[in-house]
């Protein structure tokens, strides 16, 4: 895999070097790369060029993070109204070609995102850079339960980007909303060493394992994403599999953001390519031990402004790690938490919903899905305008479609946003079935 002159190979091998650069150049390896993003989002892209305005500032400073510090967050609802002056009119060759990813996070504000060459290109060398710092075994089999898996598959290697390097094991795939009790039987078949799942997920299928250890494969590694994970997940997955869970912290709008060290418990951020704040209700830098806003501000996508982007979680910065890289770290991450859905049936899987399609009856703004019972699921939606019978029958035909036809789905509709949980976190999924 190439970009412009850079190669995947010449990629990892960089990394092995930043990642142990002096804390102190940090900063100083990402200012011309965060000056040179401004700059081109200031040519090229009207809704930045209009937030600069509306912030106060007329022009950039010399140096980008003053600049950067001037701006208030971008929020999600931010990016929706934007509209076509969210993308830039050019685009460098070595940053085409670009491909969309749309995305409910963990906040249901359904965001649409350009991606580029070189996000691309550092999320293949950031997946590879977790699989080595995890030393995991490129020989060895891999399962991995997914959303944008449709059925359940089989390949002789671990497919892109892993196998663009290395020669890898065997791979099974098979979608997140699979019953527990069949995720079980294809796992027990295939015998996986490297488990790759949601940790909702994975607690579902350690409570059926404790049911029946007959039916546990002998994992050597767990590798979970999308979701925070909990100190009694953790617990249980050590006394059940003997092994930790490796943790990686990531979003579809700009990649890994972080990825969890063996050896302290931190998260090392991906400072090659993401400028990671913490921030306060303030919008100032929280100090170390606090919690606050995770804003993030994409390096490469030269498509779309993602600065100061508030990707709706909550996080805890951390201190050096003693491991010897000298990444910034977070000492925990707080949001994204989600409930996996009952089926009539007793079973359990995670909710699929069908959010990709929503558009295509009406401007969705934010969604909430409450299970009630086994049978009731209230379909929640904020709307500009309210929804006519007609759009109701067909986001309702969506859902029911996503989430199976043994359930009664209805809707109700709000005008203003939906409020958080007692936590202070929002899940797009919640089943209130005890």
């Amino acid at each position: 895999m190439t970009s412009g002159s850079t190669t995947l190979p010449t990629l990892l091998d960089n990394l092995t070097r930043t990642e142990r650069l002096p804390a102190s150049n940090i900063q100083a390896m990402q200012s011309p790369r965060l000056q040179g993003l401004l700059q081109h989002h200031v040519n090229y892209t009207t809704s930045f060029s209009e937030r600069l305005t509306k912030a106060g500032v007329p022009e950039l400073t010399a140096d980008p993070f003053e600049t950067l510090s001037l701006l208030p967050p971008l929020r999600r609802a931010d990016t929706q109204s934007a509209g076509p002056g969210f993308r830039a009119t050019f685009l460098p060759r070595a940053h085409q070609p670009t491909g969309s990813v749309k995305t409910s996070g963990s906040t249901g504000e359904p965001v649409a995102v350009e991606r580029t060459a070189l996000n691309h290109l550092f999320w293949s060398a950031f997946n590879i850079r977790d699989h080595l710092w995890n030393r995991r075994p490129f020989s060895a089999r891999l399962s991995a339960i997914r959303a944008n898996i449709g059925t359940l598959t089989f390949s002789d290697d671990w497919g892109h980007p892993v196998s663009l390097v290395y020669k890898t094991g065997q791979a099974q795939g098979f979608p997140i909303n699979t019953p527990i009790r069949q995720q079980v039987e294809w796992l027990w078949q295939f015998q996986p060493e490297i488990l790759l799942v949601y940790p909702n997920n994975l607690k579902g299928l350690l409570d059926a394992w404790k049911s029946d250890p007959s039916r546990q494969p002998r994992l050597k590694h767990v590798r979970t994403l999308g979701e925070t994970v909990s100190g009694e997940l953790r617990n249980m997955t050590e006394q059940q599999c003997g092994v930790p869970i490796e943790d990686n912290y990531s979003s579809q709008e700009v990649g890994t953001i972080a990825i969890q060290c063996q050896a302290s418990g931190l998260y090392h951020i991906m400072a090659e390519a993401l400028v990671v704040e913490i921030l306060n209700e303030d919008n100032e830098p929280c100090p170390e031990g606090q919690a606050g806003r995770v804003v993030v501000t994409d390096l490469m996508n030269y498509a779309n402004p993602l600065i100061r982007y508030d990707i709706g979680d909550y996080a805890i910065p951390g201190p050096s790690c003693p491991c010897g890289r000298t990444l910034p770290t977070l000492k925990t991450i707080l949001g994204r938490e989600r409930n996996l859905m009952q089926l009539p049936g007793g079973e359990k899987c995670w909710p699929l919903v069908g959010f990709h399609r929503f558009d295509e009856v009406a401007p969705i703004r934010q969604y909430q899905f409450i299970q009630h019972t086994l049978e009731d699921i209230e379909f929640k939606t904020v709307t500009g305008d309210e929804l006519t019978p007609e759009q109701q029958v067909a986001l309702i035909a969506i859902a029911q479609t996503a989430l199976g036809p043994s359930f009664r789905i209805r809707i109700t509709q709000s005008r203003t946003p939906l409020n958080n949980a007692t936590n202070g976190k929002f899940e797009e999924f919640v089943c209130r079935i005890r």
